[in-house]
């Protein structure tokens, strides 16, 4: 898809680039996306890193399984846990924006004259990478019985990542100027996008062994297919020359759905696809979630209250673990190899009514890259039907500094996408000023280079009610749009529940 976009706009960047427009204003144009692939695109998990160490938390099982609040709840329907994710390593507004290279000093896009090809690309990874994910909770709930805690939750999750070569953003820098007499070669292999969207019916429980010292939590999910969409570019090359551009190509797209068929445009060039009506599930999984919570003062026998392991906890987890299984249903498209010359532009002229004028050209290298990436129908035989869900591997230590009010802990978080594998480490703490409200904060690292705080509040009166919000990434700057501009990460949790049956006798000591 992103080869998509930047086919249909390849008059505009190469207009740009002919004109040496400035570009300041497009500065609003690039929020824009920036909005739309936050609130569209849809990573990782259910719940704010900051939530792992937060007593009166109940979503926090879907981090760990083992960890328990300190009572049981009822969510209020659609509203007990709304979160969303998204993540990447380089698709941050400052990669694309540069201070002062405008005129009278005003900030302009990678694409002004002034930004050298060097500074933009050393802002940019070999694969750049983004993926999020949207998780409402429609029914959750969960309650005490014995030493047993036990959990129900119905949810819809969306997700979704992407991975873009380099050579995209070198390609969109450069436009047709050339740095040498035999042309330049661009590979834009590896650009792919997957979207999964699904129905999660969880069941969980957990129960202490070893005197209490050893947590042991279980989920089995059972998960059932909404949609599924897959985009790659298996081969794409260009070379631009000075009077031809060369461009070889081969791409894939499968979309799974109940009732979904391909459209094409006049000339027979794909150009989206058409949803019929009802609804059907489109396949059928199931997932697991483990945890355990360990207390080591409790194996030792440490009961003095003076002891530092009487207070230490480690915890372990690993969640998302299973698949889905989908029907071979929907629409199955690829290209075959193709070798596509684009040639004659090189003599423009500024007539508007000349064959060689800048929107002829233009018109004709656009119906030249369409024709080079023309998706047809294939085989539906060749649909992939089965796709795995993003694990994520927790682990953590706690210390408690004041009984039921004051702990720190820190966690490591690993998330394995389809593109690259991401950890993040958290330095977390949780403190109860009042008995009815609980403050969380965390400093997390990401990339090693990366580093953002996060916070969270949960408001319980009378442990009737629990209100809370939370976020790993609490944004430092932003621009007059209102998108933040240094973020490579944002997430957002709320939830709004009941308090249900009796404090858990651990907290009420």
């Amino acid at each position: 898809m992103v080869v998509f976009i930047l086919i249909s706009n390849s008059k505009t960047l190469t207009t740009m680039k002919y004109f040496n427009i400035k570009l300041q204003n497009k500065a609003k144009v690039i929020s824009l996306l920036a909005v739309f692939v936050f609130c569209c695109s849809s990573v990782f998990s259910q719940t704010a890193n900051t939530e792992y160490f937060m007593q009166s938390s109940y979503t926090k099982t879907n981090l760990n399984p083992a960890l328990r609040p300190d009572r049981g709840h009822i969510g209020i329907p659609g509203l007990s846990n709304i979160y969303v994710d998204f993540k990447t390593n380089t698709f941050n507004l400052d990669h694309f924006m540069f201070k002062g290279v405008g005129e009278n000093g005003k900030t302009g896009t990678f694409l002004h004259q002034n930004v050298s090809y060097s500074d933009f690309m050393d802002g940019v990874s070999k694969n750049n990478y983004l993926g999020s994910e949207v998780s409402v909770s429609v029914i959750d709930f969960g309650f005490y019985t014995g030493d047993m805690y036990f959990t129900f939750d119905a949810s819809v999750r969306t997700s979704f990542s992407a991975n873009i070569p380099d050579d995209v953003f070198g390609f969109v820098k450069k436009g047709v100027t050339l740095t040498n007499d035999t042309g330049d070669n661009y590979d834009f292999s590896n650009v792919s996008a997957e979207a999964n969207s699904f129905l999660q019916l969880g069941l969980g429980a957990s129960k202490p062994i070893m005197d209490d010292a050893l947590m042991l939590g279980a989920k089995v999910k059972f998960l059932m297919g909404i949609a599924n969409a897959k985009f790659k570019l298996e081969k794409m090359n260009l070379n631009v020359g000075r009077d031809e551009w060369t461009l070889e190509s081969k791409a894939k797209m499968q979309v799974i759905y109940h009732d979904v068929s391909p459209t094409y445009d006049d000339d027979d060039c794909f150009d989206g696809a058409d949803l019929g009506s009802g609804f059907a599930f489109s396949g059928y999984g199931l997932g697991f979630d483990l945890g355990a919570v360990f207390e080591p003062g409790k194996v030792f026998n440490f009961y003095d209250g003076n002891d530092f392991l009487n207070n230490f906890k480690v915890s372990a987890s690993l969640t998302d673990i299973g698949f889905i299984s989908w029907k071979k249903q929907g629409m199955y498209l690829e290209t075959d190899p193709s070798r596509v010359n684009i040639t004659g532009q090189h003599n423009i002229s500024f007539d508007d009514d000349s064959d060689n004028s800048l929107d002829n050209i233009l018109d004709d290298i656009e119906d030249d890259f369409r024709d080079a990436v023309n998706l047809k129908d294939a085989d539906i035989n060749n649909l992939k039907t089965t796709t795995g869900l993003r694990v994520k591997m927790n682990w953590g230590v706690e210390y408690e500094v004041l009984y039921n009010k004051l702990n720190v802990g820190l966690l490591s978080s690993t998330y394995f996408t389809p593109n690259k594998n991401i950890t993040e480490v958290t330095l977390g703490s949780s403190y109860k000023p009042i008995k009815w409200i609980e403050l969380g904060l965390s400093y997390s690292f990401i990339y090693s280079k990366y580093k953002t705080f996060g916070c969270a509040i949960h408001f319980n009166p009378g442990h009737a009610i629990n209100l809370f919000v939370a976020s790993d990434y609490v944004i430092p700057r932003w621009n007059s749009d209102f998108v933040p501009t240094t973020s490579r990460g944002l997430n957002f949790q709320f939830g709004l529940a009941v308090g249900l049956g009796k404090m858990n006798p651990k907290y009420t000591k």
